[in-house]
């Protein structure tokens, strides 16, 4: 009897894995499609969720989708020879404080909007607060680089250990 419990478990825990693991891979899939250039810029309304959501943001001192921009810019600026500094300053510009920015803000902020509700935002605003939150604020995104780089490694081995 405990040997058949035990399989269902096993059967059912994988079933349950496979699942979630689908769906996430789809909607990782799903970013690299047309249907998810229909980005949402439409303006966000100044109410409470939106306010929550700000204040989440500003907690969550991480390297923020801005950072990365300007790193990817910066990079681009490097490996660019048609255009001059002036232009990458000028493109900096637009980017913190013009239009694209403002867009860009709409973007994100709506993304926080139509996945997690305001007591969801409430109980992460709570959470980066904290000693643990605050350590996975500065300490989470070098994880995922640094885990990512492991499985490439790792995932190269097994290439080359199954080729044989």
């Amino acid at each position: 009897m405990k040997f058949i419990f035990l399989c269902i478990c096993i059967v059912l825990c994988t079933d349950s894995f496979a699942q979630v693991d689908t769906a996430f891979i789809l909607k990782i899939k799903s970013l690299d499609t047309l249907n998810s250039l229909r980005f949402d810029t439409t303006s966000v309304p100044d109410d409470l969720l939106t306010q929550k959501i700000k204040i989440l943001r500003k907690e969550k001192n991480g390297i923020d989708l801005e950072t990365l921009i300007f790193i990817k810019l910066a990079e681009q600026k490097q490996k660019d020879t048609i255009h001059d500094a002036a232009f990458y300053q000028k493109l900096n510009k637009e980017i913190k404080s013009g239009n694209t920015g403002r867009l860009i803000e709409n973007c994100v902020l709506n993304l926080y909007r139509k996945t997690f509700s305001l007591s969801e935002i409430n109980d992460l605003i709570a959470f980066y607060k904290t000693s643990a939150g605050k350590k996975m604020n500065k300490e989470f995104i070098m994880m995922v680089l640094q885990a990512a780089k492991d499985a490439e490694i790792l995932v190269h081995h097994a290439i080359e250990n199954n080729q044989h």
